[in-house]
């Protein structure tokens, strides 16, 4: 399990992406629980999440959820509340002095006027909905989006211009009457590796056996997440200014031009991939996405088409650094 210390700044966006209020670049890895009691809290500081999405945050008692978003502030977790429904004025006057707090506001512009209204520190705001919800209004600071096809992430950023998560896209588990909610471990790997390197995000969710996390919190069981504990670090030692790559490469790439790439390959099972590099020593690294693994190759210089001689196994990633 991921146990880095964990940055309590707060978070704004800063056009396709976020960052803390120090500067550093933050990257969303949310997963999805009804509350934060002292269980899920314990299970969460063991864990690779940074943002979790509170979603029975409208029924629960203010001084519940209040000293909930506290405790996930003492551990460096952001904490999205939904307001629809409650006391606006009263919820987010309260709950504005944490740090951590995201809102998550309903689709109505007055109620939107009333929560920046009574948030001094202009905490990160936005809708919940299918692809079509409008999310251009210019105070709608992220775009949070319920559908499966993660892939798709690339063209919303492109029109919106600000970060989109994909907060619902499927649980690992065993649900029997929803097929989304009964993926494997590695299809919801799968979707959120896809969301990275297309230049979005997307949303961890369980729902395993008759108390699901998702639905109960308390105790993590699937096998996602140690493998998102590894996208995690993956992304902790990439450079600032990523950007997706969609004119360049016909597989799902992330990169800091002239700097740093990170192609995903999903489910194919590639020979081989070609790059055409700026000039320069860079770094290879074959990324095992499932098996948690890099495997580095010879070093090679830029400025000639080269090509990464792969395994030809699913769920691989490609990692190149510039290193001079």
């Amino acid at each position: 399990m991921h146990t880095k210390p964990r940055s309590p700044a707060p978070v704004h966006a800063e056009g396709t992406r976020f960052r803390h209020t120090d500067g550093t670049p933050y990257h969303p890895l949310t997963t999805t629980v009804p509350q934060a009691d002292d269980a899920t809290v314990r299970a969460l500081t063991l864990s690779p999440f940074n943002r979790v999405r509170l979603t029975r945050s409208r029924t629960l008692p203010l001084d519940t959820l209040d000293r909930q978003v506290a405790a996930l502030a003492s551990v460096g977790i952001q904490a999205e509340v939904d307001v629809a429904g409650r006391d606006i004025p009263r919820t987010v006057g309260r709950l504005a002095r944490h740090p951590n707090v995201w809102w998550c506001a309903p689709p109505d512009h007055e109620a939107q006027t009333d929560i920046r209204e009574h948030d001094p520190g202009h905490h990160p705001l936005t809708v919940h909905g299918p692809p079509d919800t409008d999310f251009g209004a210019p105070w709608i600071t992220h775009a949070s989006v319920r559908d499966p096809q993660t892939r798709t992430v690339s063209r919303l950023v492109h029109e919106l211009g600000k970060p989109v998560l994909f907060d619902v896209c499927g649980a690992e588990g065993d649900a029997p009457d929803d097929p989304e909610h009964a993926l494997s471990g590695q299809e919801l790997t799968c979707r959120l590796w896809e969301a990275v390197c297309r230049g979005g995000y997307a949303t961890h969710a369980e729902t395993w056996g008759p108390t699901p996390w998702s639905a109960y919190g308390g105790r993590l069981a699937g096998t996602a997440v140690d493998r998102l504990a590894f996208l995690r670090d993956v992304l902790d030692a990439a450079p600032p200014g990523l950007t997706h790559a969609p004119e360049t490469y016909d597989a799902s790439t992330l990169e800091a031009p002239g700097e740093y790439l990170l192609q995903y390959l999903g489910p194919h099972r590639y020979p081989r991939r070609p790059f055409t590099l700026a000039e320069g020593t860079w770094s290879v690294d074959v990324v095992d996405t499932w098996n948690m693994t890099v495997d580095p190759r010879p070093g090679t210089t830029g400025g000639a088409p080269v090509q990464v001689e792969l395994p030809a196994q699913p769920y691989l990633a490609i990692r190149l650094r510039r290193r001079g």
